[in-house]
This record gives structure tokens, sequence and C-alpha cells, in this order.
């Protein structure tokens, strides 16, 4: 098992408005859903699945609930990855799991960039999320694209060459048709 790109299609607005909203019936809803892989989780982070201890929950519940982010930065990222999960569409990452960050930048960037397309995957997993909360200091890493970048994306990458730049392409076209953006993250 390696590192690589997790990619989700979503409406980030919506994502976004979700994100202090206090709606306890969505929290409660995403932290239901992914219960048991939320608590291996906090196992493999060394936290406490005990409620209101720091843990990924806690995360959830400060991002979904508002009020102060006390918590380590990953906890919050892989929080907001449980909501984006829970909100949007997971994108065939095949090309890129297992995938070192450095091909990304050094292979599949000048790739895009070379179909004229004005985005890039390390924006994708470096650019930070969406929405406010600390960041974290190593994983998982986060980016995304909007739903415009997306849009003005989708057309020039289908003039892809390589492998990788057809996977992107079939994701900014299909998030692209329902006006979607993409959230990305690597870990």
């Amino acid at each position: 098992m390696g590192y690589g790109v997790m990619a989700y299609r979503v409406d980030i607005d919506r994502l976004a408005a979700l994100c202090g909203s206090g709606d306890n019936q969505a929290r409660r809803a995403i932290c239901g859903r992914f219960r048991t892989d939320i608590a291996r989780l906090n196992d493999d982070l060394d936290c406490s699945n005990d409620r209101g201890a720091p843990s990924v929950f806690t995360a959830i519940e400060h991002l979904v609930m508002g009020g102060d982010k006390t918590l380590p930065g990953h906890l919050y990222g892989y929080g907001f990855k449980y909501m984006v999960e829970f909100s949007g569409r997971f994108l065939d990452n095949s090309q890129f799991y297992p995938c070192p960050s450095s091909y990304l930048d050094s292979t599949v960037d000048p790739a895009m960039k070379a179909t004229g397309a004005a985005i890039s995957m390390s924006d994708l997993i470096f650019r930070g999320a969406p929405v406010s909360f600390p960041s974290p200091d190593d994983f998982p890493s986060i980016g995304y694209w909007t739903a415009a970048e997306v849009a003005a994306a989708a057309e020039p990458l289908k003039s892809g060459t390589t492998d990788e730049v057809r996977a992107v392409a079939a994701w900014t076209a299909g998030a692209a048709a329902e006006q979607k953006g993409i959230v990305g993250f690597y870990h």
C-alpha cells in the first residue's frame, strides 16, 4: 500500500454551506454512515473513540456545528474527507493510486498544461481545503478545483494523450456535466 490521490465530484458550495451550519442531523448521518471507518482511523491515529475526546468524530462535529477549531489540523482534514465522501461521488483513481506526489508535479501536471487546461494535480492535492479549518501539518493533503475551473478545463483536457490526462478528462467531463467541482486528498 502506498500514497495516492482520492478525488470526489462534489457541489463545493453546498459542502461549504454544511460547514458551520449547525445541522446536527447531517453530522449524525455522516458519523453514522462511516462509524466503523472513522473508529478504525481514530485507532490508527491513536485517538480515543470516546464521546467528546479529540478524534475525527469530534472534528466532524466542530466542522458541521461550528465554533472554535481547537484540534490538530490532521483530524479536521480527515473529518472533512468524510464530509466530502458523504456529499460527493468518488472518482476512479486507478491512475493515481499508488502514486508519488513528485510524479504528479513532474509528469502529470506538464501533460495537463500541454492541453491548455488551467488546472493542475498539484492544486487538487496541495491547494488547501475550500473551507476554513487548521491545516494538517502532514497528511491528508487537500486541494480542489471549483466548478468554474472544472468547466473551463473539461474541453482542453479531451486532447490529452496520456492515460493520466485521459483519467482527469473523464473526471472533469462528469463534474462539468453536473456543474460540480472536484475535491482531492493525498495520503
